[in-house]
């Protein structure tokens, strides 16, 4: 990385193990109208949904647009980028100050820029996601109950072993819930209050809940370090819409218990007035889904989700991008 936007990387090392919690699909941060006519409530059976991650209004996913993985010049990508690109210095400067203040933020905004489109069909939805550097397909049907996970490199690396650079995982989505976030949201400790108001997301009519940690889960501070020891998520913003199967919800950053389908999410890591993620469709298109669209592939073997070995495995994946960005 050029020396003038180096992070601290050992600091964030040691928070790595929270990288399974915070892998997300994605979003556009556009402010509703206030004007907008009442939304959609047409039950959405068949279609795409276009995800994407934005922070402070900074496109999480630039990078992934902009560089070639498969080329092995990556580092000079980067810092051509990181050079030339005022939307680049935007994300580089917003992944410095969070790595100063809050690793978890950093790591969220690392891990969570990704390209993500729900294919959705009834109760099956396959969630096809790129992020930096890797391929991280979810499919889950909740009438049978299952889940399948495909998860690939996209990097030319020699750091991570032949055999390891593509995993096929299970898992069994009314237990293993928020698979594509990487765990259990724990609602008990959070004050859930629902607004009033309806407010439109892509179209549609939502409802607007905010779930708020209750004081005493919050962690004291440590006068030997004043860094956050755990990750929080001092409150969320939800936006669900009666229109869509809560199915598409087991693909978000956090699993919640919401019976509707969660359009929109903003995600605080500190007690700042503005989200440190907003999640939203970018767009929502009604159409009829073939079944090869919803095919996911598989390499032999096929692991457990709740193997604690593949956590490493899909983390060693999921960060390979950063690696290839070098110091």
């Amino acid at each position: 990385m050029h020396p003038s936007l180096q992070i601290t990387t050992k600091r964030l090392a040691r928070y790595l193990f929270i990288a399974l919690l915070l892998f997300s699909a994605c979003a556009k941060n556009d402010p509703i109208d206030p004007d907008e006519q009442p939304g959609d409530n047409t039950p959405f059976v068949e279609g795409t949904i276009e995800m994407g991650m934005y922070s402070h209004g900074v496109d999480l996913g630039f990078f992934i647009k902009q560089i070639d993985f498969s080329r092995n010049d990556v580092p000079e990508q980067f810092v051509e980028l990181a050079e030339n690109n005022e939307e680049a210095r935007q994300f580089l400067a917003l992944l410095q100050e969070y790595s100063s203040s809050n690793p978890f933020a950093a790591l969220g905004l690392m891990m969570n820029g990704v390209i993500c489109t729900y294919y959705v069909k009834g109760d099956i939805v396959l969630g096809k996601a790129r992020g930096f550097g890797y391929q991280f397909d979810n499919y889950h049907d909740a009438k049978n109950d299952e889940g399948k996970v495909f998860l690939r490199t996209l990097v030319q690396t020699d750091e991570i072993p032949a055999e390891d650079r593509e995993l096929s995982l299970t898992y069994v989505p009314s237990v293993d819930l928020g698979v594509g976030g990487g765990g259990t949201f724990d609602a008990s400790m959070y004050n859930r209050q629902s607004s009033s108001k309806s407010e439109i997301v892509g179209g549609y009519s939502c409802d607007v809940s905010t779930y708020t940690i209750k004081s005493q889960h919050i962690p004291a501070p440590d006068p030997n370090n004043p860094l956050p020891q755990t990750p929080i998520a001092y409150k969320l913003v939800v936006y669900t819409s009666d229109a869509f199967n809560a199915t598409i919800n087991f693909t978000h950053p956090f699993y919640l218990p919401e019976d509707g389908g969660i359009l929109k999410l903003e995600i605080y890591y500190d007690n700042g007035e503005e989200p440190t993620l907003v999640m939203q469709p970018e767009a929502i298109t009604a159409r009829a889904i073939a079944n090869a669209e919803l095919a996911i592939e598989v390499k032999d073997p096929v692991y457990s989700f709740n193997d604690v070995a593949v956590g490493w495995k899909m983390l060693a994946i999921m960060l390979s991008g950063w690696g290839a960005v070098g110091e």
